[in-house]
């Protein structure tokens, strides 16, 4: 009783949650450029891990300032005292190949339509091969490149600090247009694109003491470059735009989170904080998310900046937050990446890295990926596993065994079981090893009796742990089925009759052969057919 009782259970898990994989799967997405989209509304539909599992660390040469990217199973992201641009595998973080430019990488990379556009302190806007790391073009600024491209409808924008916004041609690099008057300003805030505008803010002025152009937000037309609006803000801009229900959103280091209408400027709001604002925001479900360099994460309402909640951590937060699965990541100068809830703003995990977090989190296939200034990029992702079999079939006699491998791919530790249902009857099944915590192999034997039931057996073998089940099939022939049976006669026949065939033919030849021999010495001969 107690063992039916087991499978029973295991049987209900099973169903329960192959459905919750499934839809698991069905939500897994990319993160193609800085803030996730050309709006930069920093929210991805991937679900996103509960704990601070980590995945994977990859160190580079030096401090990673850049947001990373993630595509096709792919990372893509810069580092800036070794000045290289860097492609990772998603999953093991190994190397697929690095390009080093002539300059830090401060720039996140935007990766569309099988290329990567970033830009660098060599004054260069760099297009990749998102293949092997081949230079399909490059532009040449009249200075540094901080800000991060955005790609829409063939276009690259991207701001440098010679004061312009650049408008290139996805395909070649050619200049469509670049903005028609300078700045005059440093241009860290990286542009964001929507409703055929292109929106962006200054910072510093180029000349020193000229602030007649710094802290202004611009509005240009995406088409031909022309201004549109500006406004003028009470601090230099580092902050990037977000651009949600014709409204943008954006910080200064006057302490406030402006709200402008985006067709006229108008501004419809503010909201001061105890710090600058140099991260940017991100906008999701009628709510704001954006840090401050007064230690806080803030949640503002949408439409009329009236609070929701606050969160402080121990340093300033320059990172911009990613908005995944009810869930709110951002990184802090604390040294910390935080994940908190999106609806109350209580912590559900937070990882402490060497050094402070001033990178942007990337939510992409269930995955959250950061930089430090430790050097590091970090993969975080909720433990997980996978069963497969190797082969997929096999066939056995009554009373024989027979032996397959059993590969268990996990992903973080985890304790995985394996078990296997609908087993033949009178048979025994043995996994060595039964479990393991990290990915192993085990020999699945099936030992069968002399009254194990001929036919075939549609095996599950299952791998199990707290919550989690995953499956995989085997398909065992035991003796030999009445269709074998008919087709073994039916061979045994042919090779009988051909056996035969070739006697009458070799017969034949050799009473001919005998005739001719006969004919040749003259002898009389007598028809000798068969």
């Amino acid at each position: 009783m107690g063992q039916r009782m087991k499978w029973a259970t295991i049987a209900v898990l099973f169903s329960v949650f192959f459905l919750l994989a499934s839809s698991l799967v069905c939500h897994a997405q990319d993160w193609p450029m800085f803030r996730e989209d050309p709006k930069h509304t920093g929210v991805s539909a991937s679900e996103a891990p509960n704990d601070n599992s980590l995945l994977w660390s990859f160190q580079t040469g030096g401090h990673v300032h850049s947001s990373p990217a993630v595509v096709d199973g792919r990372v893509y992201f810069g580092s800036r005292s070794d000045y290289r641009v860097y492609c990772l595998d998603e999953n093991s973080g190994g190397v697929i190949w690095s390009y080093q430019t002539g300059g830090y990488v401060y720039s996140s990379p935007a990766v569309v339509d099988g290329k990567v556009y970033i830009g660098s302190w060599d004054t260069k806007v760099y297009c990749f091969d998102v293949g092997g790391g081949e230079v399909r073009w490059e532009y040449e600024t009249k200075w540094q490149v901080y800000s991060s491209p955005a790609v829409a409808n063939g276009k690259v924008y991207v701001g440098s600090h010679d004061g312009n916004v650049y408008c290139l041609n996805a395909e070649n690099g050619d200049v469509a247009w670049e903005s028609p008057f300078p700045t005059r300003c440093y241009l860290y805030s990286s542009p964001a694109v929507a409703q055929g505008n292109v929106y962006f803010g200054s910072a510093q002025a180029i000349q020193l003491g000229d602030k007649s152009f710094e802290g202004i937000v611009y509005c240009l037309n995406a088409d031909t470059g022309e201004l549109v609006w500006k406004f003028n803000t009470g601090g230099t801009i580092y902050s990037s735009p977000a651009i949600s229900n014709g409204k943008v959103y954006i910080g200064s280091d006057d302490g406030k989170l402006y709200c402008f209408d985006a067709s006229t400027g108008a501004v419809l709001w503010t909201y001061q904080t105890g710090g600058a604002i140099q991260s940017s925001p991100a906008v999701a479900d009628g709510k704001v998310y954006v840090g401050s360099l007064d230690k806080n994460v803030y949640c503002l309402n949408a439409d009329d900046n009236t609070e929701g909640w606050r969160f402080s951590t121990g340093g300033g937060v320059y990172s911009s937050p990613a908005i995944a699965n009810g869930k709110v990541y951002i990184g802090s100068y604390d040294d910390k990446v935080y994940c908190l809830d999106m609806g109350t703003g209580n912590p559900v995990w937070s990882y402490q890295a060497g050094d402070i977090i001033h990178s942007s989190p990337a939510v992409a296939d269930n995955r959250v990926l950061v930089g430090s200034y430790d050097g590091n990029l970090y993969c975080f992702m909720e433990p997980d596993f996978s069963v497969s079999v190797r082969p997929t079939s096999g066939r056995v006699d009554q009373g024989e065994t027979i032996k397959a491998t059993v590969i268990v791919e996990i992903i973080g530790t985890e304790n995985v079981e394996l078990f296997m249902m609908e087993t033949p009857l009178g048979s025994t099944v043995d996994f060595v090893p039964p479990s393991g915590t990290k990915s192993f192999i085990s020999t699945m034997t099936i030992k069968t009796t002399s009254n194990t039931p001929t036919g075939t057996y549609n095996i599950t073998v299952m791998g199990m742990n707290a919550g989690k089940v995953r499956t995989a099939s085997y398909e065992l022939q035991v003796g030999l089925c009445l269709i074998q049976l008919v087709l073994r006669i039916i061979l045994i026949i042919l090779l009988i009759l051909a056996i035969i065939a070739l006697l009458i033919y070799w017969w034949r030849r050799r009473k001919k052969k005998r005739r001719r021999l006969l004919s040749s010495r003259g002898r009389p001969t007598r028809s000798l057919s068969f």
